[in-house]
């Protein structure tokens, strides 16, 4: 469930709208979850609505959140619960409680490593909010500098960012700066369709460029609003649109707009500052009787928006920040006294421990010392006998090794009847080493001359059954002719009459083989030498001396194999 509604607030952050739906369908089943699920579907429930600019009208669900999580939260539902409760009472106009929520928040992402970097960002624009509300503009200025260089971190920087700062700047009458940052908005908008649709992000531009006397973007926003078509029912355009026309030396629209603002009568805020423009025209236009009643309008609005109290407010705000740093400071002292007491009585049980082990080691050193000189009194008594001993054992060893001298003697005259046997039979040996050599030559020449016999024994054989295949093989070993098919085909065919084992032997010797290396196994089948097997195949001299090593075994298996095809 926990993971659906995170789900649901990440869709919350493009739509609100469906977000809130999606809540609404789970509302029911979560009241039979855990106390933590239900926690985290109403702090959800608190996003989704702040995002949807739905303003609260009650701190119970938001007081509940803070006191569930600062107990049993992570460092990032804290920092969530701290916001959210901040902009509860943002919305209920409560300015010092908000205050208090927001640095919080910001205490959070201050002294945390996890934290939501976003909503830092948006804490400091709600702090620029408020201190602007009341009038406090440095500190409006201070935050929304700060909102813009961590938007700029974080590679979001939205309109409202540089509207905070052109509004913080234009306060403070940093005129060249406030100009080049709400050209950086109206450049956003005009590159991007979509901001397009953002009609009261242009008519504060209107206003301000018109306010900063910059007649070429003004008209920039006044064509970008002329093409939303806005009724004359939304006061923020008939402002900036008085302003503009001011600009641009058109009076009669300026006074249009501004009427069209008092006869809506729905924001005081903008009535007051209508009811003002329209008395400065008029007085300039000396039109005594319009201009009074202007004058009037705007001492009864001064009442009815009551600016004394919003000073007041602003007083009291100031003094909730400097309760708040007078908080930390006192905490800040605390937590500095209760660690300098933590350490004093650490360092006092250390200094306690490290006497009682120095005193523990000097004792085990003095136990260990009198140890060691008893096992050296031990070990002294030890070696006395032991040296008793050793003398008995040396005088014994000396005896026996004047026995063992006498047997050595004896043992060396024996050794060297040894060395003369075995050099008489060494000898021997060299001569019966010879006369082997010249058995295995024998046998060697014996052995080629039954090769050569076999061979002629082939040749012989082959000759008195095919006369024609003789005389085709014995002209190609010459060169004078060329081995063809139906030559070869005759070859095999004697061949296999002649020795009938001879291809089964080779199927079972080589499993597969090329049609070369068949014609040079059959040739030294026949007994035909390398030369004349070069001859009749044409391959290389490399090739025919390693295949004739590697098929050896014909000419070595030739006797037996003649023998069986005689007996046949």
């Amino acid at each position: 469930m926990s993971t659906k509604i995170d789900h649901i607030k990440t869709i919350g952050d493009t739509n609100a709208i469906l977000a809130l739906e999606m809540l609404d369908s789970l509302d029911t089943n979560i009241r039979t979850q855990s106390e933590d699920v239900i926690k985290k579907y109403d702090m959800a429930r608190l996003r989704v609505q702040d995002k949807a600019y739905i303003a609260a009208t009650s701190d119970i669900v938001a007081k509940q959140l803070v006191t569930y999580f600062e107990k049993n939260g992570t460092a990032l539902e804290k920092q969530e619960a701290y916001f959210y409760a901040g902009s509860v009472y943002r919305d209920l106009q409560d300015t010092p409680r908000a205050l208090k929520y927001f640095f919080k928040a910001l205490e959070i992402a201050e002294n945390s490593k996890q934290f939501d970097t976003v909503m830092q960002r948006n804490t400091f624009s709600n702090l620029h909010y408020l201190y602007f509300n009341v009038q406090d503009y440095p500190k409006a200025y201070e935050y929304a500098m700060k909102e813009y260089k961590l938007s700029q971190s974080i590679n979001k920087i939205e309109l409202t960012c540089l509207m905070h700062l052109g509004m913080s700047l234009t306060v403070l009458d940093s005129i060249k700066q406030a100009k080049e940052i709400y050209k950086i908005a109206l450049d956003s908008i005009s590159s991007n369709p979509q901001l397009k649709e953002d009609h009261e992000v242009l008519c504060s531009l209107l206003f301000n460029f018109s306010y900063l006397k910059d007649s070429v973007q003004a008209s920039r926003c006044y064509t970008l609003l002329q093409d939303l078509n806005l009724d004359d029912s939304n006061d923020s355009k008939n402002y900036a649109y008085g302003e503009f026309f001011l600009l641009v030396g058109k009076k009669e629209a300026a006074i249009s707009a501004f009427n069209r603002i008092l006869h809506n009568k729905t924001d005081l805020l903008r009535m007051y500052d209508a009811s003002k423009a329209l008395f400065h025209i008029y007085n300039e236009e000396k039109q005594v009787v319009e201009a009074n009643k202007m004058a009037n309008l705007f001492v009864s609005l001064c009442d009815s928006i009551d600016l004394g109290k919003r000073q007041e407010l602003a007083a009291t705000v100031k003094n909730e920040y400097q309760y708040h740093k007078d908080q930390q400071r006192e905490q800040k002292i605390i937590n500095e006294k209760e660690r300098l007491q933590s350490w004093l009585i650490i360092s006092v049980v250390a200094i306690v421990i490290i006497l009682l082990i120095a005193i523990a080691f000097i004792f085990y050193k003095r136990y260990t010392y009198l140890n060691r000189l008893l096992a050296i009194s031990n070990e002294l008594n030890d070696l006395s006998v032991a040296k008793e001993q050793l003398q008995t054992n040396i005088k014994k060893k000396e005896e026996e090794l004047l026995a063992s001298q006498s047997l050595l003697d004896k043992r060396e005259n024996e050794l060297k009847s040894v060395k003369n046997q075995l050099k008489d039979l060494n000898g021997e040996l060299t001569k019966f080493d010879e006369k082997l050599k010249k058995k295995e030559q024998m046998l060697s020449e014996k052995i080629a001359q039954s090769q050569t016999f076999l061979n002629l024994l082939r040749q012989t054989e082959l000759e008195e059954k095919a006369e024609d295949v003789i005389f085709n093989i014995r002209h190609s070993s010459e060169g004078k002719k060329h081995m063809t098919t139906t030559n070869w085909k005759q070859l095999y065919k004697a061949v296999d009459e002649l020795y009938p084992a001879f291809k089964d032997q080779l199927m079972k010797e080589l499993g597969s083989f090329s049609e070369q290396q068949m014609q040079v196994c059959y040739l030294m089948r026949i007994g035909l030498s390398k030369p004349q097997i070069q001859n009749i195949t044409n391959l290389s001299r490399v090739t025919i001396w390693r295949w004739v090593k590697k098929f050896n075994w014909i000419q070595t298996t030739g006797l037996s194999n003649n023998k069986d095809a005689s007996t046949l």
